[in-house]
């Protein structure tokens, strides 16, 4: 059955694919105990690596044209199901309902939120092994730098992010305009910044810091109602240099900052 890729669901499969399915697998470490969870399978390539290693593969796919080609592979399987749903209106406590781990190739033009919605879910996501643009990766896994930025921190909040390895444009078709990477995500069980400060707290900061890149930590900051020189002579007094900007920031040193403004006030 021949199939025809849709851009609106930003379809890209792998063509020669034994070699980079394989280095999945080697660093997804699928053990045959565990419950993987795959968003978009596709014409069900990796899909079929999964099932022959883990315990069940539950595939969440949005594209109907794809069904009939996923049923007619793997419907006699007792490990597999298939969930014809958009992923960012799965319900994780109907479909899913048990500790995953997630192993896929998203659709890019949506991987922030995949990951919101993976990260949200975390009492039955463990581990998350995803294949995304290269930039965006090097953007969630940037221990400094430029490339650091909200989703940086989402993920750093909750998880541990690792950049695994790279994957050309030309393994794919149709070929796209970028290389793709493969990552983790492994959130943590035990998570020191959730005991250190609330979530809701900590992202109105970051997202206020990160509202104008090209603006020092100290413009951007104000928008929340602090007095420009007060906030700088707060952050000078305890040695935090006000003209920094969001992204030169690492986790720890934004829990810091975020302390010392609750000091200031308003």
């Amino acid at each position: 059955m021949s199939f025809k890729h849709k851009k609106k669901y930003g379809q890209n499969f792998l063509t020669d694919a034994e070699e980079v399915l394989g280095k999945i697998m080697d660093v997804a470490q699928v053990g045959p105990e565990e419950s993987i969870v795959e968003i978009g399978p596709g014409e069900g390539a990796l899909t079929k690596l999964l099932l022959e290693t883990a315990n069940d593969v539950t595939c969440i796919e949005i594209d109907s044209d794809l069904e009939k080609i996923l049923m007619n592979k793997f419907s006699k399987n007792p490990k597999f199901k298939l969930v014809m749903q958009d992923i960012l209106e799965v319900n994780f406590d109907e479909e899913i309902g048990k500790k995953v781990k997630v192993v896929a190739n998203i659709p890019y033009y949506i991987t922030s939120p995949i990951i919101n919605k993976l990260i949200e879910n975390r009492r039955y996501v463990e581990e998350v092994y995803i294949m995304v643009q290269k930039e965006v990766a090097e953007r969630i896994c940037a221990k400094s730098g430029k490339e650091r930025s909200i989703l940086t921190l989402a993920v750093e909040y909750f998880a541990d992010a690792e950049y695994l390895f790279t994957i050309p444009k030309e393994a794919f078709t149709p070929v796209p305009k970028v290389d793709s990477a493969f990552m983790s995500i492994k959130i943590r069980q035990d998570n020191p910044y959730e005991e250190m400060l609330e979530e809701k707290l900590f992202f109105k900061y970051v997202k206020a810091a990160f509202a104008n890149k090209r603006k020092n930590i100290v413009n951007n900051l104000s928008m929340l109602g602090f007095e420009k020189e007060k906030l700088r002579e707060a952050l000078e007094e305890n040695g935090v240099n006000p003209k920094k900007r969001a992204e030169a920031f690492s986790i720890d040193e934004f829990m810091e900052l975020i302390k010392i403004l609750e000091r200031v006030g308003r």
